[in-house]
């Protein structure tokens, strides 16, 4: 799935009006996972939001200062993708993928599957979500595995919160 433009409307000297639009690029954040895809939508670290919110563009970074609001559309590649990555790598494949990479976050993220299937891996909890879908993550360590034959492409929105002190922050070897 791939998003084309962004356009942001909003009101200047009083008059609604198209403020920008420009094209939406792909973020590979993790050189050893090219399949894991974000295209960042809209970033702000406005708050509070007002009218004069706007796009503010910046290298991605999973953490967000509090008040700061991410929207974005995700790709969640298949473990068959990323096993192979790992050996095109020479890095080890995860025995237990439920185990990898688990981490959080201090964040309120919302989280709507807009096409495939992925498993949401919390504490003891494995569940499945689908196509349609809702998440809603208020900050719990998790991690995501998708053990289907297609990626699974979500839409997101983080929210930041105050720092919790409890973080465990992700990281790809």
């Amino acid at each position: 799935m791939k998003i084309g433009k962004r356009f942001v409307t909003g009101v200047e000297e009083g008059k609604s009006t198209l403020i920008s639009q420009n094209a939406v690029s792909t973020i590979v954040p993790y050189d050893i996972f090219p399949s894991f895809q974000i295209q960042e939508l809209f970033y702000t670290e406005d708050s509070p939001q007002s009218l004069a919110t706007r796009h503010l563009s910046q290298a991605y970074n999973i953490e967000l200062p509090k008040g700061a609001m991410r929207v974005m559309v995700v790709r969640m590649p298949t473990i068959k993708e990323m096993e192979k990555e790992l050996a095109e790598a020479g890095q080890a494949i995860p025995e237990d993928w439920s185990k990898h990479n688990i981490h959080n976050t201090d964040s309120v993220d919302y989280v709507f599957v807009l096409s495939g299937a992925i498993q949401c891996v919390t504490g003891e909890n494995t569940f499945e979500l689908k196509q349609g879908d809702f998440l809603a993550q208020i900050g719990p360590e998790h991690t995501w595995v998708n053990p289907y034959d297609e990626p699974c492409y979500v839409f997101c929105v983080m929210v930041g919160t105050e720092p919790s002190g409890n973080r465990k922050k992700m990281t790809v070897e």
